[in-house]
C-alpha cells in the first residue's frame, strides 16, 4: 500500500468534499453522486479524526436540498456509516479492494434505503409483492447508483496515486536524486 502524507491527504479529502458538495447540489442523473465515494475515500484513506468528514457533507446538503422521512434518512446515514466503517476495516487500498467495496456499497444502498422507503415512506403495499415492487421500481436508479460510486471511487483514488506520485517526484528532485544508478 502506498502511503501519503496525513497533510496531502487532508487536503484532498477536502477537495473531494467540496467536489461532492457540488456536485450533489447541481443538476445531475438521479443517484449518480460522488457521496459513497467520499465514505469509502474517507474510510480507507483519511486519519481518524477526520473519518466524519463526509457525514458533515452529507447533513450539510441535506439541509440545503431538504430533509425526508425520519426513518429513510436515519437508514441513509446508517448505511453510510457501515461503508465508511467497513472501508476502514479494509485499510488495503488497491484496485480490488476500491472496485469490490464500491460495488458492495452501491448494493447495500440499494437495498437499505429501498427496504426503507418501502417499510416508511408508503406507496407499496406491505407485503412481499410491495416489496418486490419497490425494489424493481428502484433499479433505475440502482444502476446510476452504482455507476456513481465506480466513477467517483475510481477518480478519487486515482488522483490520490497522481499525487502520491507527484510528491515523491518532488521529493527525489528535491534531494538530488533524480538518476541513482547514473555515475558523474
Amino acid at each position: 500500500m502506498k502511503l501519503m502524507n496525513k497533510k496531502y491527504t487532508v487536503i484532498l479529502a477536502l477537495a473531494f468534499v467540496a467536489i461532492t458538495i457540488i456536485m450533489r447540489l447541481i443538476d445531475h442523473p438521479w443517484n449518480f453522486s460522488p457521496m459513497g465515494a467520499l465514505f469509502l475515500f474517507s474510510g480507507f484513506a483519511l486519519p481518524r479524526k477526520w473519518m466524519l468528514l463526509p457525514l458533515v457533507a452529507l447533513a450539510f446538503t441535506d439541509a440545503i436540498i431538504g430533509t425526508y422521512q425520519w426513518q429513510v434518512m436515519m437508514t441513509v446515514y446508517g448505511t453510510y456509516a457501515v461503508m465508511l466503517f467497513s472501508a476502514r476495516a479494509v485499510r488495503r487500498i488497491n484496485m480490488t479492494s476500491v472496485l469490490g467495496m464500491s460495488v458492495a456499497s452501491a448494493v447495500l444502498f440499494f437495498i437499505t434505503t429501498n427496504f426503507a422507503h418501502w417499510m416508511w415512506f408508503g406507496g407499496y403495499a406491505h407485503n412481499l409483492s410491495g416489496l418486490v415492487q419497490a425494489y424493481v421500481a428502484a433499479i433505475p436508479f440502482f444502476r446510476n447508483s452504482l455507476m456513481g460510486y465506480v466513477f467517483y471511487s475510481a477518480l478519487f483514488f486515482a488522483i490520490r496515486e497522481i499525487v502520491i506520485i507527484s510528491t515523491n517526484a518532488v521529493k527525489v528532485i528535491k534531494g538530488m536524486v533524480i538518476y541513482p544508478n547514473c555515475r558523474t
